[in-house]
């Protein structure tokens, strides 16, 4: 690579560039450079300037290329920050900081290291997005060349590109970058596998683009016909995304039909739409495979329509269209945008960016390093959904992202508050995982608090960073209990225990066993009228002298528990009560099948819900976090009072 190139490349979209930096820049770098060389013996110079390069394919400006020329001199020569500061400037040596690693400390693991790389170059990159386009290019261009390095090593680089930078890439939309960086990590993680897809389809490429051929011939006579000015390419899908789908749909390389399609780039809106319906005119779609990146555009920009039709030979074909504006967008991502915003950008460009700010607050609060990156994956990896509130605003979640994690993407303290939601209209517990498309509605408690069970239902780093600064913000205070569970116990068996020829026993479970519903048992009555249950096999019962004071009693579990339940709750009338109640039963995972409510006097209501329960300690549960919300007084179950 000469410097001449890649000033020919800025010349090509920017005849105005501030050339006289760039080159200052290569000098500068060049000599302080000197004669190091790469492990793969060439001048060391030439790094730089194929990341200076790569940039320039996607048009950015003197200022980023001339850093990118300048990105390795503090780390690798004897120049520091200072000199930089000096010769170029303040903007580019803060650019070219943030691109810097880290000193590795002694006593820091390689994860360790690795980590704090990464957080480093993110926290840099919320201040200039600069430093994530040079960091991505760089490592483009190391892949590009790490086959000199031994096969370990490789494969740590690979790791590292697969798990960080291309998924970084994607959040970017910077789609050339992201598909070149998991082709080449594929190469080397499973280099059989690699060869073999490879090898596979470059043998059925001549088929395809027979195929391929006939139908865009077919298309550009539609586009012609119906005056839509339009430009249609084959396009071929990358070996790791080949992969991928291969083991998403379990399916052999000869089942995957979207191998090759078409990409369709025209000029409005009006026309994609246009185009998608002319082309299910010629073409059966394929049901449920069609999606409108247009109206519900990806986190990283990225819009276009993504539909699958039956073709003209028979065979599943894949079909995208986008306006010209989109595809600039869909290669280059905010890139593009930044072209033409600049270091301020605007508020929606910077809405696209928010995951940056917020993988930089909960970095800040996880201290391990292992955590930090395992988070780091699960928030950039998944697949995307798209979820929205009840007035209309989308929100952005990874797949298989529950309540909880909606509850936090809203607002931190909506997340902290929530006890249960809505989603289309039907009430669910925290745990409920979202499906694409999903409308949700939190409902939140005021004396609600994030508890440590809600670590195992929470699946981003946002909503898992929120709770546990919660967590780690409370001390042990004693907490009053209302009513012991012992006392809520005692009313329950006398419901669900049934014992014969005694009127309204006093029923006791005896200690020494504790029997639980379900099991066998036998009573013991005295003559005032208690009644103490035991299991049968209940060691104590050889004890136990029956005479004139104790006689055995025929006692049995009802068979109510299961079935459905009919709960009363008299409380003072005020607004939100019937909600709150309602809610607590959805919190609790209960199944409501109806419900009703009527006045009593002038304060107070009557709320009755018939619902089912899974055995006595889920009412149990029920009947004592009811009896927590305010202004309720008393509860019934069936005739019996708590």
């Amino acid at each position: 690579m000469q410097i001449k190139i890649v000033l020919k490349k800025i010349e090509s979209y920017n005849k105005d560039a501030d050339f006289d930096l760039v080159k200052k820049a290569y000098l500068f770098a060049k000599k302080h450079h000197g004669s190091q060389k790469r492990r793969s013996g060439e001048l060391f110079i030439q790094h730089p300037l194929n990341v200076a390069y790569i940039l320039a394919e996607h048009r950015l400006g003197p200022t980023t290329i001339a850093a990118a020329l300048l990105h390795d001199v503090i780390e690798d020569t004897d120049v520091d920050k200072k000199e930089i500061v000096n010769e170029f400037g303040q903007e580019i040596a803060n650019i070219i900081d943030g691109v810097t690693k880290i000193t590795k400390l002694r006593k820091m693991s390689f994860e360790e290291y690795k980590a704090e790389t990464v957080r480093k170059v993110i926290l840099a990159s919320t201040k200039d997005l600069r430093v994530i386009f040079i960091k991505l290019a760089d490592k483009l261009h190391n892949m590009r060349t790490v086959g000199c390095f031994r096969q370990e090593k490789c494969e740590r680089i690979a790791r590292e590109v697969l798990d960080v930078y291309a998924p970084i890439a994607y959040k970017l939309g910077i789609a050339s970058i992201k598909w070149e960086l998991e082709d080449l990590a594929f190469k080397y993680l499973e280099p059989e596998i690699y060869r073999d897809l490879n090898k596979k389809l470059r043998k059925s490429q001549k088929q395809r683009d027979v195929e391929v051929v006939h139908i865009e011939e077919v298309l550009k006579k539609e586009m012609n016909d119906h005056k839509i000015k339009s430009r249609i390419s084959g396009r071929s899908k990358h070996l790791y995304s080949i992969y991928k789908k291969m083991l998403r749909k379990d399916k052999p390389f000869s089942d995957i039909y979207d191998i090759v399609g078409l990409r369709i780039i025209t000029e409005s809106v009006k026309d994609c739409y246009e185009i998608m319906g002319i082309i299910h005119g010629l073409w059966t779609p394929v049901p449920k495979e069609f999606d409108d990146y247009i109206a519900m555009p990806k986190s990283n920009m990225y819009q276009s329509l993504h539909i699958v039709v039956i073709g003209p030979d028979k065979k599943p074909v894949e079909i995208q269209i986008r306006t010209k504006d989109m595809h600039r967008v869909a290669e280059d991502g905010v890139a593009a945008h930044w072209r033409y915003k600049g270091v301020h950008g605007d508020d929606k460009f910077d809405k696209k960016l928010s995951w940056m700010k917020q993988v930089m607050e909960w970095q800040q609060e996880s201290k391990d390093a292992k955590e930090f990156m395992e988070m780091l994956h699960i928030d950039f990896f998944e697949s995307e959904i798209f979820t929205f509130t009840p007035r209309g605003r989308v929100i952005e979640l990874p797949k298989g992202a529950t309540i909880l994690d909606f509850a936090y993407a809203v607002h931190s303290d909506v997340g902290d508050k929530t006890i249960a939601a809505k989603v289309n209209g039907h009430f669910v517990p925290v745990r409920t995982m979202l499906k694409n498309g999903d409308k949700v509605e939190i409902i939140t408690a005021k004396n609600q608090h994030p508890s440590r069970s809600w670590l195992k239902i929470a699946r981003t780093s946002r909503a898992q960073s929120r709770i546990k600064k919660h967590l780690r913000s409370i001390q042990d205070i004693p907490v009053k209990t209302i009513r012991s569970d012992q006392s809520v116990k005692k009313e329950l068996e006398a419901w669900i225990i049934e014992v014969d020829g005694i009127l309204n026993p006093e029923i006791i479970v005896a200690k020494c066993c504790s029997p639980l519903p379900g099991e066998d048992i036998t009573g013991y009555a005295t003559s005032n009228g208690k009644v103490t249950i035991h299991k049968k096999k209940c060691g104590t019962l050889k004890k136990i002298k029956v005479g004139s004071r104790k006689k055995e009693a025929k006692v049995r579990w009802t068979n109510k528990i299961g079935s459905v339940v009919e709960i009363k709750v008299e409380a003072v009338n005020r607004t939100g009560l019937f909600a709150e109640i309602l809610n607590t039963l959805v919190s609790l995972n209960t199944q409501i099948k109806s419900t009703s409510a009527h006045a009593i006097g002038k304060e107070s209501v009557e709320c009755t819900f018939a619902m089912e329960t899974t055995g006595i300690e889920h009412l149990q549960d029920i009947i004592k976090r009811i009896k927590r919300i305010k202004d309720v007084k008393k509860v019934y179950v069936g005739n019996l009072v708590h």
